[in-house]
């Protein structure tokens, strides 16, 4: 099989039998024809969404069906072995996991030297825990589940950052770098669907003016310095999003690396960012809630109160039994709403909820969160 685009892009895998699966049984298949749901033993390396073909036919190699829409994570928590000694099977159950759940998010923190687990839930990461428990027989600790925010800029700052250029000679690198925000309004508060959820949503650029002046190793290491810095921003170590970079001039002694001219951008970002009025911006999430008219109130109540939420329509079905509302409302202040739901309708109600998009945080929201965060309070 050769497994096109996707976790598993270019490779050739050959899976060592072809099963249906009747209940808990699973029947082995010398062949699957157009219609067939079916398992494959023995891939390695093929993750979820990726598209399968019989062979590589000239043509085909860059076929690749949509698969599936993946929303950054909303959760995260740090996760460390028991011993030292279980660390590269914690790393290879991690990755074996994400090639099943492409909603499993999975990074080392920079600042702090943790390796950092994301996903869309509360309960996702429990059960991730509980998978790694009960499937790899490891023994990991948890840190504190917390929402994974996101931040901004709030204006456009344009300002000339200058490096030492680490040569004997001496001289510095100088580069010239404009940062502004992007409306959220417009779009740029969705999250992306492919590709790293880091600094995805942060648009990168160079002048015409830089690209000329660059070879293409330099070019590149100046991206990916200005991408390094986005992941991390000024207030919290969140990601950067909603936001755009452009390098309009690069001066550096002759004989300069292209690292230098990387490691240069990458603070030259970084001390952009700080400057334009850095914010937090908050996953909002859509909820549905389906509820007897009778508990209606308190519901509304509830979400439009404590959960800081905002109403966008209410549903009313033919035989009026049952009410749907439809809401939005920060990520933070669903936590627990669950729960909360079925003591105000005496587990009458429903709940579902997903990503919608995301939102600024109001300015008294922010500095308790940071006040929090920062070990303050």
């Amino acid at each position: 099989l050769f497994a096109a685009g996707g976790g598993g892009g270019g490779l050739v895998e050959t899976p060592t039998a072809l099963l249906t699966l009747h209940g808990g049984e699973a029947v082995e298949i010398q062949a699957a024809p157009a219609g067939t749901i079916c398992a494959a033993r023995g891939l390695k390396g093929v993750a979820t969404g990726d598209t399968l073909l019989l062979r590589p036919k000239e043509g085909l190699g860059a076929l690749r069906l949509p698969g599936v829409a993946v929303p950054p994570p909303v959760f995260f928590c740090a996760v460390e072995a028991e011993a030292a000694s279980q660390q590269p099977a914690l790393d290879a159950a991690l990755a074996a996991l994400r090639l099943e759940d492409p909603s499993v998010a999975v990074k080392n923190d920079a600042s702090t030297g943790q390796l950092m687990v994301g996903g869309m839930g509360e309960l996702h990461l429990e059960v991730l825990l509980q998978r790694l428990a009960s499937e790899w027989q490891l023994r990991v600790h948890a840190g504190e589940m917390r929402v994974a925010y996101r931040e901004s800029i709030c204006s456009a700052v344009r300002r000339t950052s200058t490096h030492a250029s680490q040569l004997k000679e001496g001289g510095e690198v100088r580069i010239e770098i404009e940062v502004r925000p992007l409306d959220l309004a417009d779009g740029a508060g969705a999250a992306p669907q492919e590709g790293p959820q880091e600094a995805a949503a942060v648009q990168h650029a160079a002048s015409e003016a830089v690209r000329s002046a660059l070879t293409r190793r330099e070019l590149g290491h100046l991206l990916d310095g200005m991408r390094g810095a986005a992941a991390y921003g000024d207030l919290l170590g969140f990601p950067l999003h909603a936001a755009r970079a452009e390098v309009s001039s690069v001066t550096a002694p002759r004989g300069t690396s292209p690292e230098a001219i990387g490691g240069a951008a990458a603070e030259a970002l970084s001390q952009a960012v700080a400057a334009a009025s850095p914010v937090l911006l908050e996953p909002v999430m859509r909820v549905e809630v389906q509820t007897a008219e009778q508990h209606l109130g308190a519901v509304l109540s509830e979400l439009t109160g404590a959960r800081r939420g905002s109403v966008e329509k209410l549903l009313t079905p033919s035989d009026a039994l049952r009410q749907t509302v439809l809401a939005r409302a920060p990520l933070a202040a669903m936590v627990g709403y669950a729960s909360a739901l079925r003591s105000l309708t005496a587990g009458e109600a429903s709940l579902s909820m997903e990503f919608s998009h995301y939102a600024r945080v109001e300015p008294a929201v922010q500095q308790q969160l940071l006040l929090q965060m920062r070990g303050y309070v």
